[in-house]
C-alpha cells in the first residue's frame, strides 16, 4: 500500500511539473491580429492581367471550337459522297415531299413524282464500285453484288414520315455508268443514269 501512495505521489508531480513547464516554456502565446493596411495597387494590377488573360484564353477558345458550339448548316452540294447529277434531291427534299402530297390530294400522280421518288431512293442507297467477274458488269449496292437486270429494294421516308420500300432495277450497266430504274411503282415510272467514273 505504502508503495502504491508513493507512486500516485510520484505521477501527481511529474503530472503537475509538466503542467507547469507547458505553461511557461512551451506554450506560446497567440500572436496579435495584424494591423490591416490599406491594400496597394498591385493587386489590382495583378487582378486586370489576370481578366486580359482569361479574355485572351477565351477568345482563343472560340476561335477553335465556334464550329460546334455554332455550327453552320450542311451544303449538300459540296458532299464528297454523293453521285454526279443526284445531288440536288436529298431523302428529306421538300419539293419531292410537296409534290407526293399535291398528287395524294388531288388523285393524279403529278410526272416527276416517280422521279423525286427514283432520285431520293438513290441517294439513300448505298452504291459502291463496279466489280468485272468473268466477263459480267456487277454494281456492288448495300455491300451485295448485282449484275444487269436485277432488282434490290432500298427504304426511303415519305412525306408521312413512314418507311416506304423502293424498287429498283438495273436496267443497264456498264464500267462507267448505270442505268436505274423504278419497278413496280405506283406513282409511275422514271430512269435514271447515273456515271460510276
Amino acid at each position: 500500500m505504502k508503495k502504491q501512495r508513493k507512486q500516485l505521489a510520484i505521477l501527481v508531480f511529474l503530472l503537475v511539473s509538466w503542467a507547469v513547464i507547458w505553461h511557461y516554456f512551451i506554450k506560446v502565446p497567440p500572436a496579435p491580429p495584424p494591423v490591416a493596411k490599406p491594400s496597394p495597387a498591385k493587386p489590382v494590377q495583378a487582378d486586370s492581367l489576370l481578366k486580359t488573360r482569361f479574355r485572351r484564353v477565351r477568345s482563343e477558345m472560340d476561335a477553335l471550337y465556334h464550329y460546334r458550339i455554332k455550327p453552320t448548316p450542311f451544303n449538300p452540294r459540296w458532299n464528297p459522297f454523293r453521285l454526279p447529277g443526284v445531288s440536288d434531291v436529298q431523302p428529306g427534299n421538300l419539293t419531292a415531299q410537296k409534290a407526293t402530297t399535291e398528287a395524294s390530294q388531288t388523285g393524279i400522280p403529278s410526272p416527276d413524282i416517280a422521279e423525286n421518288l427514283l432520285k431520293s431512293a438513290i441517294s439513300v442507297a448505298r452504291i459502291g464500285g463496279v466489280v468485272t467477274m468473268n466477263g459480267t458488269v456487277q454494281l456492288t449496292v448495300g455491300a451485295q453484288l448485282h449484275k444487269e437486270g436485277d432488282i434490290f429494294t432500298v427504304k426511303v421516308l415519305n412525306p408521312k414520315t413512314q418507311v416506304q420500300s423502293v424498287r429498283i432495277r438495273i436496267k443497264q450497266l456498264s464500267e462507267a455508268a448505270v442505268t436505274l430504274a423504278l419497278e413496280d411503282s405506283d406513282v409511275g415510272s422514271a430512269e435514271i443514269k447515273v456515271r460510276l467514273k
